[in-house]
């Protein structure tokens, strides 16, 4: 089979591999569809502290199960499914809580197993009764690859919930920011602001969205902010980009009782901030972090996706095989449009 391997940081090639075996008790899957996140490309250029060399990228999956072992009840062959990328135990506290993107023994797929950049997979046992979903036949492959970064934002938006009637400021309008909106527009949110300085992606969000889209370069996100909310302040800020720093100024954004999710991962310079706790404290605001998703939210995420409740497909600005895997990341560091998708069917 073909697959794209990172060997090294910068070293991302198409190979030439056997076939994976089909696991025990699992199955072996025919990826239709798998797309290129933010995560991947910095895993390519930086490296990623849960990678292991060599690695198949790629942790938005979908596609065909084309072999089992064994019979399975609920699955057969043919079966389109999307694929939770978390390998979890299954038996651990997290897990017994339904935590289990905190498996105490979690593997994840394109990060320290292989991922989904490749023809076929193999999907262990595991992955098949609790991280597995399966598709209608009408499904567009792309738009089902989507289910993991929308499951993600599910997570960030169950850490700092947006209720109806809430002012949500979101910084940064890439594809999660993008799915953010959705998400809180859908969750009720009277208002949604979204902060992004790319022209493409502002076209984008205002021609998709109801969110008043502002460039932070040319307005300031504070004065903003009072306008559209008459000096009340955001209920909840979500974070999506790295580029943002936690600090004073972004707790002042926030009305009393308001909530920050810490959803990007801060960039170097920008996670060691000091804040004043006694404002945290007097205005009872709630900071919390989101990093992945649960298998329960992948499951909500792809029936919001075949409801048809949330329509991102706009957000697919670039569809290539997996040939053309250089350009999708091309596509995806150089912020050219939103996401890019390699697609084999």
């Amino acid at each position: 089979m073909r697959a794209a391997v990172l060997k090294a940081p910068g070293l991302l090639e198409l190979d030439d591999l056997p076939d994976p075996t089909v696991p025990k008790g699992g199955a072996l899957l025919e990826v239709n569809a798998c797309a290129v996140c933010g995560t991947d490309v910095k895993m390519k250029e930086q490296g990623h502290r849960n990678l292991a060399y060599p690695r198949i990228l790629g942790h938005e999956i979908m596609g065909r199960i084309a072999m089992l072992d064994g019979q399975i009840p609920y699955l057969n062959e043919g079966d389109l499914v999307q694929i939770w990328p978390g390998i979890a135990c299954g038996r651990c506290r997290f897990c017994l809580r339904g935590k289990d993107s905190h498996c105490e023994s979690l593997k994840i797929m394109g990060f320290n197993c292989d991922g989904g950049l490749a023809e076929l997979m193999a999907l262990p046992a595991e992955n098949l009764s609790g991280g597995m979903n399966l598709l209608p036949r009408n499904i567009d492959p792309a738009l089902a690859a989507l289910s993991e970064p929308l499951a993600c934002c599910l997570n960030g938006q169950e850490q700092a919930p947006v209720y109806r009637g809430d002012i949500v400021l979101i910084l940064g309008g890439g594809p999660i920011g993008a799915l953010h909106a959705l998400l809180a527009e859908l969750h009720g949110a009277e208002n949604v602001i979204i902060a992004e300085t790319l022209p493409e992606r502002i076209r984008l969000l205002k021609r998709h969205t109801s969110a008043v889209v502002i460039d932070p370069s040319e307005e300031k996100i504070k004065a903003v902010l009072a306008s559209e909310t008459d000096e009340r302040g955001a209920d909840v800020i979500l974070t999506a980009t790295p580029k943002i720093p936690i600090d004073n100024d972004l707790l002042h954004l926030l009305s009393p009782g308001g909530r920050i999710c810490v959803f990007s991962g801060p960039a170097f310079g920008h996670y060691e901030e000091k804040i004043d706790v006694r404002h945290i404290h007097y205005k009872e605001i709630t900071i919390n972090g989101a990093y992945g998703c649960t298998s329960r939210q992948n499951r909500s995420a792809v029936g919001l996706l075949t409801s048809g409740l949330i329509k991102p497909d706009w957000l697919i600005t670039m569809r290539t095989s997996l040939e053309g895997f250089d350009e999708a990341f091309t596509h995806s560091a150089q912020r050219q449009g939103m996401r890019s998708v390699i697609c084999q069917s």
